[in-house]
């Protein structure tokens, strides 16, 4: 009897222990998460092309655990970071900032910021005061170590998704308190002048309405430089300096192309044209099945290596495969900076909701292939590369036109 007992306490020793282990009722956010991966790999291609199937699982498994003790920005840092795990070439794929589908909406700081060689610039804010100013510290933290730290939360196809996006991240509140700058709120932005000034932060649709999305860019005051003008013109034509050149604003990868094509190539016979530019800085992509004709104008005898193609870090998605064609099949010169997106890459996206949490995400959906399936690189680099100083930006000029004149 006394053995019998021994058994049937240990045996409800075992239960209690795994009871422990294995907790019987869980949060509907713990739900919630821990059944993200699995939705993941019903949209994803590939889902485990950078990261393993274990620590994913891993990571989620630990946020999940975490949650019902996380502030809501700990929580959106911590699903960004999990997203960030997805790796190169899947650029389509992430949670934003300023995405409108989240059902809680996020909020950003009144301050719209561009990365240049040399630091982040302030090129719009309520206060037109602070316009042309470096950002130095936010809530003290260098803004060396707020890009640093931003970095694993942002999903990309390559460095130059990372300086597209990074405008966004930066002046995101949720963002900020959930890397531990700040705890919400009010917070302090300082600047290179010496001066510094104390924010509070408005919906993430305000913001946008105000600011536009990061990706979105405009001098604040003057006379627009070309790459900026008529950005919701799809493509749009003139000749330019002088008449020896011809300027295609190639803004939106989109029907039209066909006459868009027509139209360039007579333009490109005339005797004094010299050169044409396609400008595809501004485009971050659209329908990859309507920009053949362009391609095919482009390997006409009228244009021939009179060609030259402008690339930069918004050139993404639809307009990175059409850049790409653009090097394998014509003899056009790229000049500008590395695209924004790979030759070939995880595109389009599904948004997938988590009511609970609050947020959305945006997973690929595809894979798309445009150039040889065995073409991994991550960007397409220009033949001549030329980068936009603040100086320059400030001022209305255009280096990178200029280079495709000479």
């Amino acid at each position: 009897m006394r053995a019998l007992a021994a058994v049937l306490l240990a045996a409800a020793c075992a239960a209690c222990s795994s009871a422990a282990a294995e907790p019987t009722a869980t949060s509907p956010l713990q739900r919630e998460l821990t059944g993200l991966v699995v939705r993941m790999e019903r949209v994803h291609p590939d889902l485990y092309h950078a990261v393993t199937r274990e620590r994913l699982r891993a990571e989620v498994a630990a946020l999940a655990q975490r949650a019902p003790s996380l502030s809501r920005p700990e929580l959106v840092v911590g699903l960004m970071r999990v997203v960030g795990l997805l790796g190169e070439r899947d650029g389509h794929s992430g949670l934003y900032p300023l995405d409108p589908h989240h059902p809680r909406t996020l909020h950003a700081y009144a301050l719209k910021l561009y990365s240049f060689p040399d630091g982040l610039y302030v090129i719009d804010a309520s206060d037109r005061a602070l316009i042309g100013a470096r950002l130095a510290t936010i809530e003290g933290v260098p803004a060396e170590d707020v890009v640093r730290r931003l970095r694993p939360l942002m999903t990309r196809d390559n460095e130059s998704t990372i300086q597209m996006r990074l405008p966004g991240f930066v002046v995101g509140e949720e963002v900020l308190a959930g890397l531990g700058i700040g705890d919400g709120g009010l917070a302090s932005f300082a600047f290179a002048d010496g001066r510094a000034v104390t924010l509070r932060p408005m919906t993430a649709a305000a913001y946008v309405s105000r600011f536009g999305f990061e990706w979105q860019v405009s001098r604040p005051s003057g006379r627009q430089p070309l790459w900026l003008q008529r950005q919701d013109v799809p493509q749009w034509l003139r000749t330019i300096d002088r008449g020896r050149a011809v300027y295609l604003g190639y803004h939106h990868v989109t029907g039209g192309a066909y006459t868009t094509a027509e139209r360039l190539v007579r333009l490109a016979r005339r005797p004094q044209v010299r050169r044409v530019v396609v400008d595809v800085r501004m485009n971050g992509g659209g329908d990859n099945t309507t920009y053949g004709p362009l391609v095919e104008a482009l390997r006409r005898p009228a244009i021939g290596r009179k060609a030259v193609v402008l690339t930069g870090r918004v050139t993404f998605s639809a307009a990175a495969n059409f850049v790409a064609e653009v090097e394998g099949r014509t003899r056009a010169r790229l000049i500008g900076e590395p695209t924004g997106g790979a030759p070939n890459q995880w595109g389009d996206n599904t948004v997938i909701e988590l009511p609970v949490a609050g947020l959305a995400l945006r997973l690929a959906n595809q894979y798309v292939v445009v150039t040889d399936e065995k073409d991994v690189r991550v960007t397409i680099q220009p033949d001549v590369r030329v980068e936009l100083t603040a100086a320059d930006f400030f001022a209305g000029r255009d280096p990178v036109l200029a280079r495709a004149l000479r």
